[in-house]
């Protein structure tokens, strides 16, 4: 069964400078907000965080406040992890607004950072009958028994660091395409639960991290907060339940770079290798979303590897849509394809980044290899690397307006 089509009907993406649009005032106040985070976790699990500090970051002013979980006693949510809080929110958006029931067999695919499962032994330390509420939730997977989807879910766990969320859509996508599943709910979130005086995952090493991806004088990125969250369902019965289809996924390709450092040798190999499997022709339009981890060396690699690529594709364009998205542990290499999403549900119109200073590694970009109009393109392609050296290609086949069954999720 493998030739089940798999599609996004829905989805939701948050990060602190979403709705602001305003990174660096978050960052100037990093400090109070990092007091009154201090705050909150002390109330809930009646402990002070001592000896711990903040460092430079686009943290949520509170995780509490902006992630209600009105469906789950407080007894209960207190003892939930910042990243927890997040994902089951943005889980329960979805299923509250989609056509989710007794006959859907779904799965939950989340990913999730390895710290979260060391933060939930480090935190946890209550007694008495906070420890009757807290014990729930020490297990990894106990807190999505919270989520409320109107079905009795499957649920798994994928901890892959910064590529744990398309870990989790890949394992979905897989099982749909098996038809080990019809539906799937995957995605999750970043969060600052249990601080430290020091980034658990540097993303930039430069005292100013403003500077976008491909630039000169790029130093990577801030940690931020944030999450993504996909509906996945098998073709026919998207139709069949009168959905919005967004997006098919034509392949979802997973490989090695060998090493942390973006390895242009092995990242061309596994798109080419993703869109032959996909049947894409050579002479196909095709827009090719560029990670962007803002330092020279990684972005001059992947410009040379969009180059490489370009001589079998010569359609192919290249570009950057994550343009003042920072760092989201597991989840950053996927903002991109919701701003994407965004604007196919829209029907605006997203305009790309343009790159005026280039660094010097890469020299010149033109409009033979790089494109600032993503919408003008049928076929999108993303690359996604983790820490570990982990790398994966998402091909997405964006509907026609024309195409889509109308009314369903997402409207």
């Amino acid at each position: 069964m493998d030739d089940r089509r798999v599609v996004i009907v829905d989805y939701i993406c948050d990060y602190p400078n979403r709705e602001s649009g305003s990174p660096e005032e978050l960052i100037r106040r990093k400090d109070a907000v990092w007091e009154q985070r201090m705050q909150e976790l002390a109330r809930s699990y009646n402990r002070e965080q001592a000896e711990v500090s903040c460092f430079d970051g686009i943290f949520y002013p509170s995780v509490e406040e902006r992630f209600r979980l009105e469906h789950v006693p407080q007894a209960d949510s207190r003892f939930l992890l910042s990243s927890e809080r997040i994902t089951l929110s943005l889980m329960q958006t979805l299923a509250d607004r989609n056509k989710l029931g007794p006959k859907n067999s779904l799965l939950v695919s989340v990913g999730t950072a390895q710290t979260d499962i060391l933060s939930k032994y480090a935190l946890m330390g209550v007694e008495g009958e906070d420890f009757r509420h807290a014990v729930k939730l020490i297990d990894p997977l106990g807190y999505l028994k919270l989520l409320q989807p109107g079905c009795t879910p499957a649920v798994q766990l994928i901890s892959e660091a910064s590529t744990s969320g398309i870990s989790s859509m890949y394992s979905a996508y897989a099982k749909i395409r098996k038809g080990e599943f019809d539906t799937a709910l995957t995605g999750g979130a970043s969060a600052v639960t249990f601080p430290v005086p020091y980034e658990l995952s540097q993303f930039g090493t430069g005292a100013e991290r403003y500077t976008e991806p491909f630039e000169e004088g790029a130093s990577g990125r801030y940690f931020s907060e944030g999450g993504a969250v996909f509906l996945l369902k098998e073709r026919e019965l998207a139709l069949a339940d009168g959905d919005v289809i967004l997006a098919e996924i034509r392949d979802i390709s997973a490989g090695s770079m060998g090493n942390p450092v973006v390895n242009r040798t092995a990242v061309k190999k596994l798109v080419s290798r993703s869109l032959e499997k996909a049947g894409v022709s050579p002479e196909a339009e095709l827009f090719l979303e560029l990670y962007g981890r803002g330092n020279e060396i990684d972005d001059t690699a992947e410009f040379s590897c969009l180059k490489a690529l370009q001589k079998s594709y010569r359609n192919m364009r290249g570009g950057f849509l994550k343009e003042d998205i920072h760092y989201i542990v597991g989840y950053y290499g996927l903002t991109g394809v919701c701003r994407l999403l965004d604007a196919r549900r829209t029907h605006s119109k997203l305009p790309g980044r343009e790159i005026s200073r280039p660094n010097a590694y890469i020299g010149t970009i033109g409009g033979e290899q790089w494109s600032s109009s993503p919408g003008d393109f049928g076929l999108f392609a993303s690359v996604l690397y983790s820490m570990h050296g982990n790398c994966y290609s998402l091909l997405l086949q964006l509907e026609e307006a024309g195409a889509w069954s109308g009314g369903g999720a997402g409207r």
